[in-house]
């Protein structure tokens, strides 16, 4: 063995705290603190090996000098294929160093260096941004696929060495500063030591904490710059840096096999700062016996400032060198013939070590090694890490065994259950029919596909040559059938300029023959009906002009299962438009053509009659001419099943109508002189007396249960009020959100939570408890990307059911043609978009209580999650939905309300919706430890709350 120390390698006598030998063994880099800056050296090793090339002038020294961190240098680490050189320094960066043909033949002063000339010319080709505090240690992955660094803000981040500055990963869990890491030659593993007393283990497959160790480190303080830990060749030894064992500091041992801290490396006075394997498996025959033996090789410094060399196969250390330097050792580094050591100190000094074969013993030959890898691990040394990685991974958790492994699915709005299949008709991504958009649109409600079988309801219309329709009726029986109740599916789809008008529930399917070559237009949404009063005799008195073009419909609602006094109605032979069907709760007809909103209150022409049930309010303007002025009359009708109307009352207003609505109880009508009246819809008797405004009403509704009713104004006041109550619940302006355009469509929830849609497209909902506007839709690009990438923007028309979706489908707004749901998530931006979106939409439903689509969007949130999402984020969300029973057991368990508030969401079990989001975890193997322990975890609080967590759902945990 010869130990030298050329005192011409310095950084002008500044600390020099890391050293690397090129994979070659013709160069070392050496990174430490410059005169005003960070510094990074390439020196030449020939002059260190021989004293000929030291002393021949025309052999260089320094090959390359590099100046450009803005502070010292902590590490400098080569990679595998010897392409590249790392470095990270206390300016928080790590800068990537690639060599450049120019310059290779000498005399090119050094890139960003201090005035000298360099023999080589080394490029940063990447600066790697991303610590918010010192780097202290660089790691490079086997085959080079990434590379890790660690810093004093507590994280470790992996690197993508294929696609700079890529993150593949931010590795947290450690509470102290992290100060060293380590690559398992396997790749199953990457290790980190910090300054939190801790040592763990994180596997490479999905960069979960797969151990944490912490015993040996009890008695630790943190009195060492830096921690480097070292994995021994063979994957079997991972040695730590500073470790205590009966108050003397050690080198821990830490065995691949369970883990255990049972030896170490004891000898040094002080704290050990680094150590360091040499690269190669080693053997040679025992003095002894003469039998080979496998082992492999350690370098250990420590701040006593002394070195030794142990062997694997020895007990004893192989030589200790004592005071080699002034002050403590910080870097090791092996070259690849096995055979020369480099250590560098904080004094500004190298050493270098040169060992012989009899000293050490000779390298495994790749074969050899290969041999060994497959006895232990069953695969090549040299696999393919990355590419291998999926298929590689073992199976932990049985319920992962039968996972497909095709494309998952988005889940859908609608249950499948609940969509009718039709023969024909052509669906799109998201299993909704699609129609020809130039044709005349008939919106038709039919009956539950899950209900028990029913008469078939058929009407067959037929277009002559000259455009017109003729319905012929097939069989219309009453209706008699009762579906599951809160699912009035109502896909009308219509001009996006058409409001919520003509929100019938008709029971009845249409087949259109055409002449003419015309193709059919049908759109059968999916429906089940809420179990409703029993249905009255048929109206088919209801008609709608022949020569009438598409109607423009003041905004209805769709009632209440306590509003199901619906109607069948035969249709007469000579009709020339559909009639209204079955389930018939609210018509609107007017006599003349219709016109599309302007914002302005506009008086209404002609007849124009609203029905709900056998009541319809006929409303007729300036028809009765007094000395006082012209008047309107207001007409209280029923309509008989033998298709007599039967006055039920009369009144007269003062001024020209320009809006109305019709409820199960009450009408509201509206006139230009910015007058409301509230009636009694069976006596016509007043509810509130004459209400006046600032400006005339454009808009008016009411709620599905016909409890509330109200208005938008010309200048954008906006008012809903309880009728039985006759008070005011909600009082605010649009002003402030329209910003010069004007309200459309208008609609009033059970809640008292007005949805109003702008002429510009965008669409709102105001919530009185945060006294604030809600954005539900506009041209913002994480919205379009959201409904797009979503399939949200399909026209669901539901809005008792799918409030937030039918108000969403009324968006003018185009989105970039795709093939695919992946195609709209391959970008990195896409999945924080998509994430954000999904989770806003989570937000919007718990205000507007909207339950089914909480639910939906919970299971698009998984399902996104599952496919891009991170460990930690995975981990926020599951945490969430754990709540209160997760984070504090015995406080739920006194605090009882509380405790029920916080196990659901409006109305639904948050272990119900964990469920849903497992299940799609479970798609994807790299969760399986993930998954397995919250599904745990979720197992205990069901045992705990006897099953239910209050889902009232007797359903297995996880089908």
């Amino acid at each position: 063995m010869k130990i030298f120390q050329p005192n011409w390698v310095h950084h002008d006598e500044k600390s020099i705290f890391s050293i690397d030998i090129h994979p070659s063994g013709e160069r070392f880099a050496t990174g430490g603190q410059g005169c005003d800056s960070g510094r990074v050296v390439i020196w030449n090793m020939a002059p260190v090996l021989s004293e000929q090339a030291e002393a021949n002038k025309s052999v260089p020294r320094v090959l390359c000098q590099m100046d450009n961190h803005l502070a010292c240098v902590n590490c400098v680490r080569w990679s595998g294929n010897g392409l590249m050189l790392a470095s990270g320094g206390d300016d928080k960066l790590v800068m990537i160093w690639k060599k450049t043909l120019s310059g290779s033949g000498g005399g090119i002063g050094a890139f960003g260096g201090g005035g000298g000339k360099s023999v080589e010319h080394w490029r940063c080709i990447s600066t790697l941004r991303g610590h918010a505090g010192d780097v202290l240690d660089l790691a490079w992955s086997p085959q080079d696929r990434w590379i890790a660094s660690c810093s004093v803000d507590n994280t470790i981040i992996v690197w993508d060495a294929q696609q700079f500055p890529k993150i593949v990963h931010v590795l947290k869990g450690h509470t102290g500063l992290v100060k060293g890491v380590t690559w398992d030659p396997v790749g199953k593993f990457v290790a980190s030591q910090s300054d939190d007393r801790s040592l763990k283990v994180w596997k490479t497959t999905d960069w979960s904490c797969f151990k944490t160790i912490t015993e040996p480190f009890e008695e630790c303080g943190g009195t060492t710059h830096i921690l480097r830990l070292s994995w021994s060749p063979d994957g079997q030894y991972l040695v730590s840096a500073h470790a205590m064992n009966g108050g003397g500091p050690t080198a821990q041992i830490i065995e691949r096999d369970g883990w255990k801290c049972d030896k170490d490396f004891v000898g040094h006075r002080k704290a050990v700062t680094c150590v360091r394997f040499h690269n190669s498996i080693l053997k040679r025959s025992a003095p002894k016996t003469n039998k080979l033996q496998q082992y492999c090789c350690l370098a250990v410094g420590a701040r006593d400032r002394s070195l030794s060399i142990w062997l694997t196969a020895l007990q004893r250390p192989l030589v200790v060198i004592h005071d080699l330097f002034q002050d403590s050792i910080l870097d090791l580094s092996w070259s690849c013939d096995g055979y020369t050591l480099l250590t560098c100190s904080g004094d500004g000094h190298i050493a270098c070590l040169q060992f012989t074969a009899q000293e050490l013993g000779t390298p495994l030959s790749e074969e050899d090694k290969n041999i060994l890898y497959q006895r232990m691990y069953g695969k090549n040394a040299n696999i393919d890490l990355t590419a291998q990685a999926e298929k590689e991974m073992i199976v932990e958790n049985s319920d992962f065994l039968n996972v497909s492994k095709s494309n998952p699915l988005p889940p859908t709005l609608i249950p499948q259950q609940q969509q009718p299949q039709l023969g024909g008709m052509r669906q799109d991504g998201a299993g909704k029919v699609v129609q020809p958009a130039s044709q005349p649109t008939v919106a038709i409600k039919s009956s539950s596909s899950l209900a028990a079988p029913t008469p078939i309801l058929k009407q067959i219309e037929t277009k002559t040559a000259d455009g017109k329709r003729r319905i012929t009726p097939m069989f219309i029986p009453l209706n008699d059938d009762n579906g599951p109740a809160g699912s009035h599916a109502t896909n009308n789809i219509m001009p996006s300029s058409i409001e919520f008008g003509s929100k019938s529930s008709e029971t009845s399917t249409v087949e259109i023959k055409q002449r003419a070559h015309e193709e059919p237009t049908i759109i059968p949404p999916p429906a089940e009906r809420a179990t409703g009063e029993p249905t009255s005799k048929l109206d088919n008195r209801l008609k709608k002009m022949a020569t009438a073009p598409p109607q423009k419909a003041e905004p209805m609602t769709v009632p209440t299962d306590q509003q199901q006094q619906q109607q069948q109605q035969q249709l007469s032979a000579p009709s020339s438009t559909i009639q209204p069907a079955a389930n018939q709760k609210l018509m609107d007809r007017t006599r003349q053509p219709a016109t599309y909103p302007t914002g302005k209150a506009t008086v209404i022409q002609g007849h124009s009659f609203k029905a709900f049930g056998e009541v319809r309010v006929q409303i007729q303007n300036n028809t009765v001419k007094t000395t006082y002025g012209t008047l309107s009359r207001v007409v209280g009708v029923v309509v008989t099943a033998q298709r007599v109307e039967r006055k039920l009352w009369e009144t007269v207003v003062g001024s020209p109508i320009v809006c109305f609505a019709v409820g199960a109880k009450y009408a509201i009508v509206c006139s230009q002189d910015h007058t409301i009246r509230m009636v009694d819809i069976k006596t016509g008797t007043p509810v509130f007396p004459v209400l006046s405004l600032t400006s005339p009403a454009v808009l008016s509704a009411f709620s599905s249960n016909s409890q509330l009713a109200g208005v938008v104004t010309e200048s954008g006041i906006l008012r809903i009020w309880s009728v039985p109550e006759k008070a005011v619940l909600l009082s605010t302006s649009c002003a402030e959100i329209m910003s010069g355009s004007f309200v459309t469509i208008f609609h009033v929830s059970d809640k008292g939570m007005p949805f109003i849609v702008l002429s510009n497209g965008s669409s709102y909902s105001y919530c009185r408890k945060l006294d604030s506007w809600m954005l539900i839709n506009s041209s913002d690009p994480v919205i379009r990307h959201g409904l797009i990438g979503n399939k949200t923007n399909a026209p669901v028309r539901n809005i008792k059911t799918y409030p937030l979706s039918t108000i969403q489908s009324y968006g003018s707004f185009s989105g970039p043609k795709t093939n695919s749901f992946a195609e709209l998530h391959s970008a990195s931006w896409q999945t924080f978009a998509a994430i954000a979106f999904i989770e806003n939409q989570i937000k919007i439903c718990e205000m507007i209580a909207s339950p089914a689509e909480l639910k939906y969007w919970y299971s698009m949130l998984g399902f996104q999650l599952a496919l891009n999402g991170s460990e930690e984020k995975i981990r926020q969300v599951l945490d969430d939905l754990l709540g209160a029973s997760h984070n504090s057991l015995d406080t739920c368990r006194t605090l009882a309300g509380d405790d029920a508030d916080d196990r659901s969401v409006l109305g639904i079990s948050k272990q119900l919706l964990m469920e849903d989001v497992l299940n799609h975890l479970k798609t994807q193997t790299k969760w399986q430890r993930i998954y397995t322990e919250y599904l745990d975890q979720l197992k205990f609080l069901k045992e705990r709350d006897g099953g239910g967590g209050g889902s009232g759902r007797d359903k297995p945990l996880m089908e």
